[in-house]
């Protein structure tokens, strides 16, 4: 797990560097983001906070906000394991779409070919 912090909190910021050492890295390189204000990114979230809306609220313990940490980062790979399913079962559909009109085509071409082969016959 890589984490990234973001907070205007300096108080918050050293405690959560002391308890993360192990697990900081910069913001490209990081799995979640870890920020005290309401934050909008591509990186899934972790809001530390006191309002009801917080992912987790002050005051917290290490073992909180590694518990956190991880169902957050959990919710997040099956968030991404549903939008891939989803983005391979539009996929298929194109592909039985796209075989539709090959077939339709073939069909069409097909019926025309015998057409005039027996009109030729004549």
């Amino acid at each position: 797990m890589k984490v990234t912090l973001a907070c205007r909190s300096i108080l918050l910021e050293k405690s959560l560097r002391k308890f993360l050492r192990n697990y900081l890295s910069h913001d490209s390189e990081a799995d979640i983001v870890i920020t005290d204000y309401l934050k909008q990114g591509e990186k899934p979230i972790l809001r530390i906070g006191t309002d009801v809306e917080a992912d987790l609220k002050k005051p917290f313990s290490h073992s909180q906000l590694m518990i956190r940490l991880e169902e957050k980062l959990e919710r997040h790979a099956q968030k991404e394991k549903i939008h891939n399913f989803c983005k391979t079962d539009e996929s298929e559909n194109s592909l039985e779409e796209k075989i539709e009109i090959l077939t339709r085509n073939f069909a069409t071409e097909l019926i025309q070919t015998i057409k005039e082969h027996y009109k030729n016959e004549r």
